[in-house]
C-alpha cells in the first residue's frame, strides 16, 4: 500500500464514521493532497496533483472488496461492508443506526423508531428510516456534492462522473437489526437536522407520521394509546406538524384525537373539517 493510500485509510479511520462512501473518501482525497499530508506525515512529493486518474488508483490501493478475495482481509485496508449490496466501506464501530444515518446523508429515524428515540414507544428490534424518493434523493445528492466539492452545481467534471454519491442498498438486515428504510415523496428536508445530533423527526412530525402510516408504529391501537399518554404534551408542534400534512386523512384522524378523545380545543384545529 502506498504511503499516499495509508495516510487516506487513516483519515477515513479517524473521521468518526462507521461506513464511508467512493465519494467520501475522495473528499479526503482532495484534502489530503489539498494539504499535502495529514497530521504531522507529509505526502510524499513525488505525488503529483490529484486527478481521477490517481485518485481512483488511490482508492483502489486503499480498499478491499471481500467478494473477490477468498480469505481475510488485511487490516490496513477499508474493507468492503457486509451489510450493503452498495458499495460502502467499514471504517469505524457503530450500531444500526449510526450506521445507516452514516451511508444515507438524507436519511432519518422515523415512525418506530423515532417514538422510541423520544421515549413515546417501546424500542423495538427493527429500524425504521425514512429517506427521498429516487428522484428526491438524486436532486439532494447533487447539491450536496456540489458542497463538498465547492464545485458549481452546473460542473461536469471527471471526477464528479467518476465518484457520484449514490443512493445506498442496505441489505435486509443492518448490524443484525431488520431495516425499513421508507422512501417518502413529502420527507424532512435535509436542512431541518442539526449536523451535531441524530438525524430523527422531532415529536410534532412523528406524531403526525403515526397516523398516516400506523402500521410502521406498531399499529393503530398503540399508535391511539401513545396519542392517549403522550400528545397532550406536544400539542402546538402536533397541530403545526399536521397542517402540513399532504393526506387529508392524517388532519381528520388527528382532529378526531385532540378534540374527541383528548379534549383540546384550537381553531386550527376546527380548520380541518373540511378534509372530513
Amino acid at each position: 500500500m502506498s504511503a499516499a493510500a495509508t495516510l487516506l485509510v487513516q483519515m477515513a479511520r479517524d473521521s468518526g464514521r462507521a461506513v464511508v462512501t467512493e465519494f467520501d473518501l475522495f473528499v479526503l482525497a482532495r484534502q489530503l493532497f489539498r494539504d499535502r499530508g495529514y497530521r504531522g506525515t507529509k505526502l510524499p512529493s513525488r505525488n503529483g496533483p490529484l486527478n481521477a486518474r490517481r485518485a481512483r488508483k488511490l482508492l483502489s490501493e486503499a480498499t478491499f472488496d471481500l467478494g473477490h478475495y477468498p480469505g481475510e482481509v488485511p487490516s490496513h485496508y477499508l474493507r468492503r461492508d457486509p451489510d450493503f449490496t452498495s458499495v460502502l466501506f467499514t471504517v469505524g464501530d457503530g450500531d444500526a443506526t449510526k450506521v445507516i444515518l452514516d451511508a444515507d446523508p438524507f436519511g432519518y429515524l422515523s415512525h418506530a423508531s423515532a417514538l422510541a428515540f423520544h421515549g413515546l414507544g417501546a424500542d423495538t428490534s427493527e429500524l425504521h428510516i425514512s429517506a427521498p424518493m429516487r428522484g428526491q434523493w438524486a436532486g439532494c445528492a447533487r447539491h450536496y456534492m456540489a458542497a463538498m466539492l465547492g464545485d458549481d452545481l452546473n460542473s461536469d467534471s471527471d471526477e464528479e462522473r467518476l465518484f457520484p454519491l449514490t443512493k445506498p442498498k442496505p441489505c435486509p438486515e443492518v448490524r443484525g437489526r431488520p431495516l425499513h428504510r421508507h422512501e417518502l415523496s413529502n420527507p424532512l428536508s435535509p436542512t431541518s437536522f442539526d449536523p451535531d445530533r441524530t438525524r430523527v423527526s422531532p415529536p410534532g412530525a412523528t406524531f403526525r407520521d403515526t397516523l398516516a402510516a400506523p402500521a410502521w408504529c406498531g399499529g393503530m391501537d398503540q399508535v391511539i394509546a401513545i396519542w392517549r399518554t403522550q400528545a397532550a404534551h406536544y400539542v402546538d408542534a402536533i397541530i403545526c406538524a399536521v397542517a402540513e400534512a399532504s393526506e387529508k386523512i392524517v388532519r381528520v384522524r388527528a382532529g378526531y384525537l385532540l378534540e374527541e378523545v383528548l379534549g383540546i380545543r384550537d381553531p386550527r384545529i376546527g380548520a380541518w373539517l373540511a378534509d372530513a
